[in-house]
């Protein structure tokens, strides 16, 4: 496939002959064996971008791209820069467009617009701008209108406008003025050509001396719109706007007329010129999109992935790093896919086979049966044209090629189609997944049905037949394969399991049946396959592929696959091709080349994940540089040399922005570990946005990040091409990016350091001062805490005094409490003693005073009976008696009985009465104490032997002793004496007890 790979763009789809056909061995789908098609692929895919796209006006005049792969387009608004996943706008000084767009040997890119010109530069921020080089010439040259074309030609960046060339150099610029107007130029071989007036020149600039070359009269008064390299090194194509292609030798200036691509006065013109790097040659022209023509500047027909651009006029068109083909336009961008390893070869159905076979490719699918018509030989990027064969419409399974014939296995039975284009079905059969061959008996094969097994023959006519159904086995038998065993077959249902079926030897009936289930070793009877791989029969599960051990009769892993497979995810199609094993690996397509270290390469088949018919996935390699693929959506065409030749593009920062305090910031797109971007602790909406412009497929490009120091894993893979983050906490972090796109490109890793501050209590000197205080708090609480402890043992100890105190206290108080209810018990004795012995001297003293009134009645009746008698001797006697008691009357012994009692029983009512009125003689001492006890005044003169008048004189003599008032109750008064002195006397015991506990 070395053509291929050399020649894609000139042969993507080159009429193809066939030498010969080989026959494909007959399994499975037939997708094995190597075909003779010489060069066979689909139409590249066309991407169209509009206004809604950009977000500007659609007319572009120029484009360029850098190392990068981000492409510039002149825009009537300005320039647009694409780095694969957004627009940016650059907008020139004075507001132009800009016309003309160059990127430099030294890696800048140049812009010119009207009166305008200059670099686009990216600033630190990702941001991209216009830096004006027109102060490098004076001001009277700065009215040079539009810059229409940059070219690079001995070290000099040169500006053309129709009024002048600027070359700059070293930062200085050299200003050439045109004789009438700079209409054309350009840089060929590395020299400058250039039309002056008409005239094709070249021109030096070490001496700025010109060079005619061709003259109006030599091109026919046509306008050159190009001049490009021809197929010999000293030959250049002339092309005219007009639509002539001539050939200039360079060494003679011989002009030669080689062909006309737009017919004379036509208003159709072309408009520019491109000799891609695989030669072929693209004219952009004002009316009819663009023409190809080849090395021989033959027109080749283009019929259709050109006459697919959004606009019929063409203003420009560029060639990519990558072999793509822009078309600028007068309404848009269109950008052919020719790069992409990828083709479409058919997209009207879902596709089950396909086949090349009797010079055409056939397609069973689900509308039924396609097949290819042969293409013009000038055509150019079309795809096959196909078309539904008659009578073969509906479902059609798999397509085989038996003794020159194509086999079609259809819902609706057999169909056959004769190498000289006779079709013819079978009869008598209904539903047929495939026809396989019997090994070992030639011309017979079995037809494998819904409802078991037919045998068919191709017999002497040259046509095949139906001999008859095999009895014994009815169910069906779309996954089949020959076993090494004679006349023994496996087959696989998709629900019930495994079947190992023997034929008698006539094929007409089985003779041994054995059904394997979940027994035997085999996980489950659900989803098993059969498939050969390296002469060894396997069967693929959900849980790992196994093989047959025929001495043990048990279903064994196959471990060499299982460990490039695994066995957690299904196998469902193993199919080997010139030293690659295919695969279907749970939806995803891709091969395996059994070398020193083997790989699974899926990447390049991405975009058919799940795509897949389940079970009737559709794979046809050609060779080993281009397979074919039947999915859902068609038939797709992979160019496999990709894979060596795959972009390693890193992943690029487009821009950092973060909001501080809802204050926006941008932060620089590049740094270094040692130079990371310093971000304040309360940074919130940290955004990355990146893309990845030197991809080849810029469509549904997926990333995967991953925030070291967040503790977080690799993200999913998505479309979306930015990573946000916010309140991060504060450290160092590292975000790693990478990408790929769904041909299987892989980007390298690129890498953002960033770094966000700590918030001030958390800074390296903060820690440190917040340790020296906690160092200093923790020693000051030790001091405090050990302060406290002895304070507490002190304040321990002196509690314990306290407490121990308080008990003696307490232990007082309840002597004390003791002592007073003992006290008050004794008061209580003592005032009940008082009053005993009150009512005792009270009634000592009625007594008394009774003894007197009966010895006054006594001494009044003696005198009586003396005065009555006349006895003197009685008299004598009644005398004597009159003595005895008047004496007693008068003796005071009774008296002092009378003191001594009272003051024992009112000590304290003495006791006050003395210290208040020390003077007091014993009777006034005496009368107090009667008075006291409430005696009447006629019970006191009774006691005293006085009469009442004399008490009564006494006590007012007392009154007036004891200073008492007349209204003052004088009884009351003494007995207020008595109870303050009783109460005192009481008060001394009580203050006498308690200094006695203290001693």
């Amino acid at each position: 496939m070395k053509k291929l790979k050399t020649c894609r763009l000139l042969a993507l789809l080159i009429p193809f002959f066939f030498i010969g056909c080989d026959v494909f061995p007959a399994q499975a789908n037939s997708t094995t064996g190597v075909s003779s098609l010489g060069e066979f692929n689909g139409a590249p895919n066309i991407v169209h971008y509009n206004r809604s796209d950009f977000n500007a006006d659609p007319q572009f005049w120029a484009m360029c791209e850098d190392n990068e792969g981000v492409m510039y387009f002149g825009n009537n608004d300005g320039a647009l820069v694409f780095d694969g996943e957004s627009w940016q706008k650059v907008i020139l000084p004075n507001g132009s467009s800009v016309r003309s767009l160059y990127h430099a040997s030294d890696g800048n890119v140049y812009a010119g617009g009207f009166n305008e010109f200059g670099l686009i530069r990216r600033n630190r921020y990702g941001i991209y701008e216009f830096e004006s080089l027109l102060e490098l010439i004076n001001r009277e040259n700065q009215n040079f209108e539009s810059v229409w074309n940059i070219q690079e030609a001995q070290d000099h960046i040169v500006f053309r406008s129709f009024k002048m060339l600027i070359a700059v150099s070293n930062h200085r610029a050299t200003v050439l003025p045109s004789d009438q107007a700079f209409t054309f130029s350009t840089v060929t071989n590395g020299v400058f050509y250039l039309v002056d007036n008409g005239i094709l020149k070249t021109i030096n600039f070490d001496n700025l001396q010109y060079e005619n070359l061709l003259s109006k009269h030599q091109l026919s008064g046509e306008d050159i719109v190009a001049l490009l390299e021809g197929r010999e090194k000293n030959e250049l194509l002339v092309i005219t706007k007009q639509g002539s292609i001539l050939k200039l030798d360079r060494d003679s200036s011989a002009l030669s007329f080689m062909t006309r691509v737009i017919a004379p006065h036509s208003n159709n013109l072309i408009t520019c010129a491109h000799k891609s790097r695989e030669g072929l040659y693209f004219l952009g022209t004002l009316s009819s999109k663009i023409l190809i023509l080849n090395s021989l500047a033959e027109k080749l027909e283009v019929t259709e992935a050109f006459q697919q651009l959004q606009d019929q006029t063409v203003l420009n068109i560029y060639e990519t790093g990558e072999g793509n083909i822009w078309a600028l336009l007068n309404n848009g961008l269109d950008c052919i896919d020719l790069a992409s390893p990828v083709t479409t070869v058919f997209e009207e159905a879902s596709v089950y086979d396909v086949k090349i076979a009797q010079n055409k490719v056939y397609i069973a699918s689900n509308q039924g049966v396609y097949a290819s018509e042969k293409a013009s030989e000038s055509a150019y990027f079309s795809k096959l044209g196909f078309s539904k064969v008659q009578g073969m419409e509906g479902q059609a399974w798999t397509l085989q090629e038996f003794e020159g014939n194509v086999l079609v296995s259809h819902d609706k039975g057999v169909f056959v189609i004769s190498p000289d284009g006779e079709t013819y079905s079978l009869p008598h059969l209904k539903g047929v997944w495939k026809v396989i061959p019997i090994n070992g008996k030639r011309q017979l094969y079995l037809a494998c049905a819904y409802d078991g097994l037919y045998l068919l023959e191709y017999g002497s006519n040259k046509r095949f037949g139906l001999i008859q159904k095999i009895e014994g086995f009815e169910e069906s038998s779309r996954d089949i394969l020959q076993s090494k065993a004679s006349n023994t077959f496996w087959v696989c249902h998709g629900y019930k399991g495994v079947y190992r079926i023997r034929l008698n030897d006539g094929f007409t009936k089985v003779a041994g049946i054995e059904h394997y289930k979940d027994q035997n070793g085999l996980p489950s009877p659900y989803s098993v396959n059969v498939f050969e791989f390296n002469g060894e029969t396997i069967f693929t599960t959900n849980h790992g592929i196994f093989t047959f051990d025929d001495s043990n009769n048990q279903f064994v892993p196959q471990s060499q696959l299982n460990g490039y497979f695994g066995t957690e995810l299904n196998v469902r199609k193993v199919l080997e091709d010139q030293g690659k094993f295919w695969f279907v690996h749970d939806d995803e397509a891709g091969y395996l080349e059994l070398s020193n270290s083997p790989e699974l390469n899926k990447g390049l088949f991405t975009m058919l994940k799940g795509e897949f018919n389940r079970s009737m996935e559709c794979i046809l390699p050609i060779d080993r540089s281009l397979v074919l693929m039947g999915t859902r959506k068609g038939l797709f065409a992979f160019d496999l040399t990709y894979g060596s030749q795959k972009n390693k593009s890193g992943v690029v920062f487009r821009s950092i922005t973060y909001s501080l305090e809802q204050e926006g910031y941008n932060g620089e797109i590049h740094n270094s570990k040692d130079a990371p971007l310093f971000l304040p602790h309360h940074v919130t909406n940290l955004k990355f946005n990146f893309a990845v412009p030197g991809f080849h497929d810029k469509k549904q490009v997926q990333y995967a990040y991953l925030l070291e120091g967040s503790g977080q894993p690799w993200s999913a893979w998505t479309e979306k091409s930015s990573a946000e983050f916010s309140y991060l906490k504060p450290g160092n972090y590292m975000l790693t990016v990478k990408a790929r796109s769904r041909i299987g490109e892989e980007s390298a890793e690129s890498y953002y350091y960033f770094n966000i501050a700590p918030q001030w209590y958390q800074t390296p000197v903060a820690i440190i001062l917040f340790a020296l205080l906690v160092l200093l708090i923790v020693s000051f609480l030790i001091f405090a805490v050990k302060r406290k402890i002895k304070a507490e043992k002190e304040k321990a100890r002196v509690d314990e005094a306290e407490r121990t105190k308080l008990l003696e206290l307490e232990i007082q108080q309840m002597k004390l409490e003791h002592e007073k209810r003992k006290i008050e018990r004794d008061k209580e004795i003592l005032e009940e003693d008082v009053v005993y012995k009150s009512k005792e001297l009270a009634n000592y003293t009625m007594l008394l005073v009774k003894k007197k009134d009966l010895l006054n009645e006594l001494n009044e009746e003696i005198r009586q009976i003396r005065d009555g008698t006349s006895n003197e001797k009685v008299k004598s006697k009644l005398r004597s008696l009159q003595s005895r008691i008047k004496y007693n009357l008068s003796d005071e012994e009774h008296l002092q009985v009378f003191d001594s009692n009272f003051e024992r029983v009112h000590q304290a009512f003495f006791r006050e009465l003395k210290m208040a009125y020390p003077n007091f003689s014993t009777k006034e001492l005496r009368l107090c104490a009667f008075v006291k006890m409430n005696l009447t005044n006629k019970e006191i003169a009774s006691i005293l032997n006085i009469s009442v008048r004399g008490v009564e004189t006494a006590r007012y003599r007392m009154r007036k002793r004891l200073s008492l008032d007349h209204e003052v109750n004088m009884v009351e008064f003494l007995d207020s004496l008595s109870h303050s002195g009783f109460d005192h006397e009481l008060e001394e015991n009580n203050l006498n007890s308690h200094d006695g506990i203290k001693k």
